[in-house]
């Protein structure tokens, strides 16, 4: 299975004192990794429909650093598909700087929709985002 792939440069905004990207970074780049890979399959990360909105939630994430990052590092995000449930979306992620693996993890995310401000009720993964995510995936 071939990963979707996108890379982020970490800049001075994205470090400490020392220049070492913050630990938090590597999610905010793993989600904009999903976002990105969203765009490319023509479909919509977050839908708004009237008052209806509808996305993916995070309920976990799971996240080892196996090597700090430095500002300046171009660091490549690789994200694949562990597990496409009914309701449920598992992702798994690599991310390395020129080759190395520098951190490793998992997000799990479910589909849900909430009517305004009202609370979030998971749904049923869209038969189009199934269909495009196993298309890609599937090569």
């Amino acid at each position: 299975m071939s990963p979707f792939v996108a890379e982020h440069r970490a800049n001075f905004s994205d470090t400490d004192a020392a220049g070492i990207v913050h630990f938090s970074t590597m999610l905010l780049w793993v989600e904009a990794t999903e976002e990105a890979l969203f765009r490319d399959l023509g479909l919509d990360f977050l839908k708004q429909d009237g008052a209806r909105a509808s996305g993916f939630p995070r309920v976990r994430v799971e996240c080892d650093y196996l090597a700090p990052v430095h500002r300046g590092d171009l660091v490549s995000v690789a994200l694949v598909p562990a597990d496409v449930g009914d309701k449920r979306l598992a992702w798994s992620f690599e991310a390395k700087v020129e080759g190395r693996t520098v951190a490793k993890g998992s997000l799990i995310t479910v589909y849900a929709w909430r009517e305004g401000q009202g609370p979030m009720s998971a749904a049923l993964i869209p038969l189009e985002v199934k269909n495009a995510l196993q298309g890609r995936f599937a090569r």
